[in-house]
């Protein structure tokens, strides 16, 4: 009785459409800006690029929201042979499809795994952007078995404290850990959550260089403030090391605060 079950089950199943990819055979499908997944920090989905009845050439849409002040990475790996080549399928794009960014390699030169890091550098919530997978280069001839993985990380570095009141200076220590250059930002904030100010690092309109340690005296930025501070950038995920020093010159103490992602 069990074997009819499950035989029974397999069949309906191949009944159903003849996608493995269940964002494609919705009612309210992923196929335009119209789609409903959205990805968030963590999200790590499977996905297809199996051509859609017409023929047509499958696209999938993915809402990505962006807090204020916030830094984001979203990658695809796993992609199947025939999906390739890689350049052009995955983009951030716009509510109309216009391109905003283009992805570059996971690991230079290789080509395999795609990356899209970007940064809300605004007090406002984004809504209105969206990332997609298109472009496969088997078209209208993709089957189920090209496939491809995504997910989405934030980037966002956060150190619970600086303290520049009193006697003490704190000393701000930023890390690229990675071969290529990251554009980095600091934003300051009180311990009420007011912004005191915002940094580019090393200097406004430069990147971090690769395997570079930038050096920053807060108290130059926020004199007489206590709080706490935020780091976004536009490097992969762990690619930015940040440790604050609160320093008490009067009696040589000093307080180590490391930057944390979001786990």
């Amino acid at each position: 009785m069990r074997h009819v079950l499950c035989s029974g089950l397999a069949v309906a199943a191949l009944a159903v459409a003849p996608f493995a990819d269940v964002w494609d055979v919705q009612t309210a499908n992923d196929n335009s800006n119209a789609t409903e997944n959205e990805l968030v920090h963590g999200s790590d989905q499977l996905h297809d690029l199996a051509a859609l009845p017409g023929p047509v050439a499958d696209q999938d849409w993915y809402r990505v929201g962006q807090d204020p002040f916030s830094s984001y990475e979203v990658t695809i790996d796993g992609v199947s042979g025939d999906v390739g080549p890689i350049a052009g399928l995955l983009q951030r794009v716009d509510s109309l499809g216009a391109p905003l960014q283009s992805s570059v390699d996971v690991t230079t030169g290789l080509g395999n795994a795609q990356a899209l890091r970007f940064i809300n550098n605004t007090a406002g919530f984004v809504t209105d952007q969206f990332v997609r997978v298109a472009n496969a280069a088997c078209g209208t001839v993709c089957g189920a078995d090209d496939a491809y993985r995504i997910r989405m990380r934030e980037t966002t570095i956060r150190v619970a404290r600086f303290n520049n009141s009193g006697t003490q200076v704190t000393v701000l220590l930023i890390q690229n850990a990675t071969d290529q250059p990251i554009e980095v930002r600091a934003h300051f904030w009180t311990a009420a959550g007011g912004q005191v100010a915002t940094f580019s690092l090393p200097k406004p309109g430069a990147p971090l260089a690769p395997r570079a340690l930038h050096v920053l005296n807060t108290s130059t930025l926020a004199a007489g403030v206590a709080g706490h501070i935020t780091i976004v950038h536009d490097g992969p995920h762990g690619a930015i090391n940040v440790k604050s020093v609160a320093l008490e010159p009067a009696t040589g103490f000093s307080f180590d605060t490391p930057g944390v992602y979001r786990p």
